[in-house]
Order: structure tokens, then C-alpha cells, then sequence
């Protein structure tokens, strides 16, 4: 009996000891992980402010596909909140605090019993941003042991959190879509214009250098222009992989130069099947192939050879770093042509 009553003291002590020692750890903690991203730093900031784009996202979620999220009513504002159900069955629930566009977010996690600040800085580089995800917090009593293996425990899962942050960045800026629109007609305009010809690969980076000298030459002679630039395509040349086509600025009359690179142009004007091409200008093939397809669609019209086709930029990265929300208007020469009916061949009596 005495043994037993020397072991139970024993263990009362040894009980107390652990509380005191408890006690005495510092209970909070600070973890904080950072990657470089080559992705607009508005795009990453939506993944994050935006609570619903957690699902695409949350390294908790790829480690348990079958956690639900609970949203409120909206989900980018300050305020908003969403609920998932964690391993040990509670309903933890991550709020916005503070949204600062584009550069600041701070986020709360709460659970049964304690508190977590989740704080997010986004910081231009010279290529993307860097993305720092800081999460803290202070450890209820008989978890603080736990306090200086925060780093390891979830260090890891944020880390992965930032790589699906960029991922799920880069899906974003790859959406497209292409509308057909309808045939409009369209009136004869000036405007400069260089051409050049390259390898079919190489025509964004071609485009890219031959603009530029338009617009520079515009803007040192003070021309005005008179709408967005466009691209004419002269020719495809798909046996040699090669194609001819001009950059042109529209003008609102026709311009003296005086520089035998840049020249000056007149549209014929005429009808068009225009279409609406909506994403990253490298993409632009597939909104060109999608309209042409659809012309083959249409019985009544057939491509004018006569009249190039062109697009126009109407709305490019000075309107948005996000390319998905680019716009680019194709428009393809067309002329109506005449259905032949079949003509019904009498029923012969017997």
C-alpha cells in the first residue's frame, strides 16, 4: 500500500513538474515562408483575398480532398469568411481583416481555442512579385511544447501553398474564349504601317520589335492616332512556315513620311465576320482557327481573297497585366454569295 501511495506522490510530482515547465515555454509562435512569382502581382493577390479561390489552392485541401468549405454570402471583401471541417472534426474559420489591393492581406484563423493571424505581403520585382505568407499566432497551455516545432509542422504546407498559388495564377492567366460576333460593314481608313515577314513561330517576338517603331515614329511627329493598332495579315505561307504582315497605327488622314520603313495605308473597307478573341495574344491562333471555322458555318457567306484580313488590340497590358483579360478583335473579309435552292423535280404518275 505504501508502494502504491510512493508511486501516485511520485506521479503528482512529476505531473506538477510538467505544468510548471509548461509554464515556462513561450507560447507563441512566428512562421514564414516566401517565394518568388512570375505572375501579375493583382492576380496573386485575387487567389488570396478571394476566399473561394482557396479550394483551388489550399495545401490543406490537396492533403484531404474530401474537406468541404462553408463560404458567406461574398468572399473578396473584408469581413468574409469561409468554415472547413479539420481532422479532429472541429469547424475552424479562416475571416478577412485587412484587404489592401493588390499588396497586403491579413487573415485570422480561428479555432475552438486559440487564434491564428495569417499576413500576406506582395511586393513588385523586376520580373512577378514576391509572395510572403506569414502565419502566427500564441498556443493554448499543454500545446505550447509545440511552440518551436511550428516551423517544421507547417512550414512545409505553406511552402507547397505558395507553389499552388502560382499554379493556380498561371491557369488563370491561360484562360481564353473566342465569340463570333456578326458581319459588319466597315468603312475605308489611313493609317501607318511597317511589314515584315518571318518564321510562323517567330511572329509574336517579330510583332513585338516592328510596333514599337510605328508607334515611336508617331509620337516624335506628333500623329495622332485614331484608334487601337491592328495587324494586317498579307499571306501564310504554310508550305515554308513563314508569313508576311504589317503593324499599323490608324491615322485620321493620310500622313507625308518621310522615313522608307514606315509607310502609309488606306483599308478598302467592306464587310467583315468579326469575332472577339479574349486572352493571352499567344493564344490567338485558336481564336483565328475557331473564326474560320465558323465561317465554314455560314452557307451564305465566303471569304473575300481580295481584302486582307487583320485584328485589332483592344485592350492589352496597359490596360491589365492579367493577359486573360486581353481583347483582340479578328475580322475576316467576307462577301454574301446566293443559296441555290434545289429546284423539286415533279412526281411522275404511274
Amino acid at each position: 500500500m505504501k508502494k502504491i501511495k510512493y508511486i501516485f506522490f511520485l506521479l503528482v510530482l512529476a505531473f506538477i513538474g510538467f505544468v510548471f515547465y509548461v509554464f515556462t515555454l513561450d507560447s507563441t509562435f512566428r512562421v514564414k515562408r516566401s517565394r518568388q512569382m512570375n505572375v501579375p502581382q493583382n492576380l496573386v493577390y485575387q487567389q488570396i483575398a478571394d476566399l473561394k479561390n482557396w479550394e483551388n489552392w489550399s495545401p490543406w485541401k490537396e492533403k484531404d480532398t474530401s474537406m468541404v468549405f462553408d463560404f458567406s454570402e461574398s468572399t473578396n471583401k473584408e469581413g468574409d469568411y469561409f468554415r472547413f471541417q479539420d481532422e479532429n472534426g472541429q469547424y475552424p474559420k479562416l475571416t478577412n481583416l485587412t484587404l489592401s489591393p493588390d499588396s497586403l492581406i491579413v487573415q485570422s484563423l480561428t479555432t475552438a481555442d486559440q487564434v491564428q493571424e495569417l499576413k500576406w505581403h506582395i511586393t513588385p520585382k523586376d520580373k512577378g512579385v514576391e509572395v510572403t505568407w506569414e502565419i502566427s499566432g500564441e498556443l493554448p497551455l499543454l500545446q505550447r511544447i509545440y511552440a518551436k516545432q511550428m516551423d517544421d509542422m507547417i512550414g512545409p504546407l505553406m511552402t507547397r501553398g505558395l507553389e499552388r498559388i502560382e499554379e493556380a495564377a498561371y491557369r488563370d492567366m491561360e484562360k481564353r474564349d473566342t465569340k463570333i460576333d456578326k458581319v459588319v460593314e466597315l468603312g475605308s481608313d489611313y493609317y501607318l504601317y511597317e511589314t515584315a515577314s518571318c518564321k510562323m513561330d517567330q511572329l509574336g517576338k517579330t510583332m513585338d520589335s516592328i510596333l514599337p517603331e510605328v508607334l515611336i515614329y508617331a509620337i516624335k511627329n506628333r500623329i495622332k492616332m485614331n484608334g487601337k493598332p491592328f495587324t494586317i495579315y498579307e499571306k501564310y505561307d504554310t508550305e515554308n512556315n513563314s508569313v508576311i504582315f504589317s503593324s499599323c497605327i490608324p491615322t485620321k488622314e493620310k500622313i507625308e513620311v518621310d522615313n522608307p520603313k514606315i509607310l502609309t495605308g488606306k483599308t478598302p473597307g467592306g464587310k467583315y465576320l468579326r469575332s472577339i478573341f479574349t486572352g493571352d495574344y499567344k493564344f490567338l491562333r485558336e481564336g483565328w482557327n475557331i473564326t474560320y471555322d465558323s465561317l465554314r458555318q455560314m452557307p451564305q457567306l465566303q471569304i473575300d481573297s481580295t481584302r486582307n484580313p487583320f485584328e485589332i488590340y483592344t485592350k492589352g497590358h496597359t490596360l491589365s497585366p492579367n493577359p486573360a483579360d486581353w481583347e483582340t478583335e479578328i475580322y475576316i473579309p467576307v462577301k454574301e454569295v446566293e443559296i441555290k435552292k434545289e429546284e423539286s423535280k415533279p412526281e411522275m404518275n404511274e
